[in-house]
């Protein structure tokens, strides 16, 4: 929902920040995860390759901007749009309406079941619009692991596909089912409880995360230590910060320096980095500051902790996030002053330096299309989005005043005209 008149200035004093934000709604919104590109590694494809032809896309509306008061996308090709009575319904990308009712919020489909809300209340609908319990609750988490979270009289437990209350409502707090196990709150302590509710590990933590790769954080007093599924302690609750599981290692950070464990909780690189990232297709990024007399630089490790892609003085102009991305498909990217992206041997792919600038750090191989905008005037103040290549090549002309990411083959587009916001979907193609 936007708020009108305050867009327009607000978008180009804010952009960079509101992009996270933008990118991060629209993969809570269409359901469990994002719409994953149709990619493979591009990096073989992409080494020593010449320009590709500049061959643009068209577009088409699918949602045309300023029909409704707002939408977002419930399933693969499922839309919840907002109708003038302040209600939300589910039409599909042709316009159809296809579940018959209406709520005043409808949440994304996971596992098949989407979580709807009247009256502040909370409950449950299928693919075919057919409630899976008839009771409303106070509040309730969307599926995971065949497993909905619901409070009832202040108390939370879970329900099943069928709508029945299979872990009985006594928790201060609950969390998702990841690995077949799920945080839960009792006289303000965290342990973890299994499918069937079975406390597996009783609660005794500050603070918990998620189960990742068969380990999950803890907190105790204020340092941070890993458990396995079975709740024993694989490393000492030693830890200042500490971040989930990846590729089977996760950051930890002890004295400020940062470094990896191993899923037995063993030290596999030394904590000596001022800051480190997620392993992502087997490489990290870690931080020394002031590596130069220019200040930081950044590299990217192995498992074992050597250096695979030499350090750099990855900066921001401007006043943009400094970025060092985890890589996918082969490319990751980076900030060298402008956006940019490289591949897995830290060559350039794109330095930016074309009349498109990157807005959104993701790439859909599908289209061959990144999120990007260019300048209409001279004094570069005014901002028009649409679509480049993974070179930087025009793939659809800059005609809006925001594009967010691929979702499939739709983005969402807002345009801005005597100070008002509209926005509505568009298709690409080819």
């Amino acid at each position: 929902m936007y708020k009108k008149g305050w867009f327009s200035n607000f978008m180009r004093k804010n952009i960079f920040k509101i992009i996270r934000v933008i990118t991060m709604v629209s993969v809570l919104l269409s359901g469990c995860s994002s719409l994953e590109s149709s990619s493979t590694n591009a990096t073989d494809e992409i080494a020593g390759q010449s320009p590709i032809k500049n061959d643009e896309l068209q577009w088409k509306w699918i949602v045309e901007a300023g029909k409704y008061e707002d939408f977002s996308f419930v399933d693969e090709n499922w839309i919840a749009v907002k109708g003038g009575n302040g209600k939300y319904r589910v039409i599909n990308t042709k316009g159809e309406a296809v579940l018959p009712d209406e709520y005043d919020e409808i949440y994304g489909f996971c596992e098949g079941i989407a979580m709807v809300n009247n009256d502040g209340k909370f409950s449950y609908i299928d693919k075919k619009g057919r409630s899976i319990t008839e009771e409303w609750y106070q509040r309730a988490g969307q599926f995971s692991e065949s497993r909905g979270s619901v409070q009832l009289k202040n108390k939370w437990g879970y329900i099943n596909q069928s709508g029945e209350l299979i872990i009985q409502s006594q928790y201060e707090e609950v969390k998702s089912f990841v690995g077949n196990r799920a945080a839960v709150k009792l006289a303000n302590k965290w342990g973890f409880i299994d499918m069937t509710g079975r406390m597996v590990v009783k609660p005794q933590y500050d603070q918990v995360g998620d189960y990742s790769e068969g380990m999950a954080a803890v907190q105790l007093d204020g340092k941070w230590g890993f458990i396995n599924s079975d709740g024993n302690l694989i490393t000492a609750l030693e830890y200042d910060q500490v971040k989930d599981q990846h590729e089977g290692y996760a950051a930890v950070m002890k004295n400020n320096k940062w470094g990896f464990i191993d899923t037995h909780g063993q030290v596999s690189v030394d904590l000596k980095y001022d800051d480190a990232g997620n392993f992502s297709e087997g490489k990290a990024a870690v931080k020394v500051s002031e590596y130069t007399e220019d200040g930081d630089a950044w590299a990217y490790i192995d498992y074992d902790g050597n250096i695979v892609i030499d350090f750099y003085p990855y900066t921001a102009t401007e006043g943009r996030m400094i970025e060092v991305g985890e890589f996918k498909n082969g490319l990751a990217f980076v900030s060298k002053d402008l956006y940019s992206i490289i591949d897995s041997r830290g060559n350039d792919i794109f330095m930016g330096d074309s009349k498109f600038f990157i807005s959104a750090f993701t790439y859909d191989k599908q289209f061959n299309v990144i999120p990007g905008y260019t300048f209409t005037d001279e004094s570069m103040k005014v901002r028009k989005y649409g679509l480049l290549g993974l070179h930087g090549e025009q793939r659809l002309a800059p005609s809006f005043d925001f594009i967010g990411e691929m979702n499939g083959p739709y983005a969402t587009v807002i345009n801005v005209e005597d100070g008002v916001e509209t926005k509505g979907i568009i298709e690409i193609y080819n």
